[in-house]
């Protein structure tokens, strides 16, 4: 047997395998296992307050502003307080980030990257040989551009 043959056996067995992993992974979220939605409404409030100063933080940083420095122009100050959004919302997105593999509050190009990398690794047209991988590989792309079209919309606006 060749080499090349026997990386892309090595290859097609990796692919599999995490194949394999990720519809495991999906089935424990459907039924609840590992799940984030575990959180109270006051830790969920918690965490998104903190990454929200955290974000801030690093755009102050970057636009050479001193952290907590209240800044005229901010968006908030002129338009008023963001709509209050739901905690599903909130779960929905936070899911969203974990499908695509990002970490929260990514900005949309990272998000994009990460969206087409995973499709690329995980398209149905690459498992046409086992009908079990290629269905389990059509619910995964089907998730990722779920979430990627959520995203979109989300941090488009």
């Amino acid at each position: 047997m060749s080499i090349g043959r026997r990386l892309i056996d090595l290859a097609r067995a990796e692919l599999n395998s995490l194949l394999e992993r990720a519809a495991r992974a999906d089935e424990d979220d459907r039924y609840g296992y590992g799940s984030t939605d575990t959180l109270s409404d006051e830790e969920l409030e918690a965490e998104l307050e903190r990454r929200k100063r955290a974000r801030e933080e690093a755009e102050q940083a970057a636009h050479g502003t001193q952290p907590g420095a209240s800044s005229s122009t901010s968006s908030s100050r002129r338009y008023g307080p963001p709509p209050r959004r739901s905690a599903s919302d909130d779960a929905a997105v936070r899911k969203a980030y974990a499908a695509l593999e990002v970490p929260p509050g990514s900005d949309f190009e990272t998000v994009r990257k990460a969206y087409r990398t995973l499709m690329r690794k995980y398209h149905p047209d690459l498992h046409t040989g086992r009908p079990d991988n290629q269905r389990t590989a059509n619910e995964l792309t089907q998730k990722l551009t779920d979430s990627y079209k959520l995203l979109e919309k989300k941090l488009r606006r």
